[in-house]
């Protein structure tokens, strides 16, 4: 598989929706099972991505579709609220949260970034 060019500011947060989504194949294969041990260092590690990406596109919502950034901000929005109130014996619950965090990645991977791409300034040593 082609690695995606992606801008440099963009390649770690990259690197991280690759994690979740490793993650979300997991819960989606066996939901019934208490994930807790996999969820919690990963709900650590969430909240600053999510905060990096909320800082680090905050100044070029002007320039983007707002469709896109109402998708982002809710789909950060139910990622928290599920992480603030866990039900990891829940299969339910565990399936919704692969879900919504499976397609979340995926919606800023192939929609998202590629549309504030051009509006982030190129690194010095380029």
């Amino acid at each position: 598989m082609k690695p995606l060019k992606r801008h440099p500011a963009l390649i770690e947060l990259s690197r991280e929706h690759h994690g979740s989504l490793s993650l979300c194949v997991r819960l989606l294969r066996t939901p019934e099972q208490s994930h807790q041990a996999e969820l919690d260092p990963h709900f650590v590690e969430l909240e600053p991505h999510f905060l990096e990406e909320e800082t680090m596109f905050a100044p070029y919502w002007d320039k983007v579709d707002q469709a896109l950034r109402q998708r982002f901000e809710d789909d950060h929005a139910k990622l928290r609220a599920m992480m603030a109130h866990p039900e990891y014996m829940n299969e339910s619950w565990n399936k919704d949260f692969a879900v919504i965090l499976r397609d979340h990645a995926r919606f800023e991977e192939r929609e998202l970034f590629p549309a504030i791409e051009p509006f982030l300034p190129l690194p010095e040593n380029v």
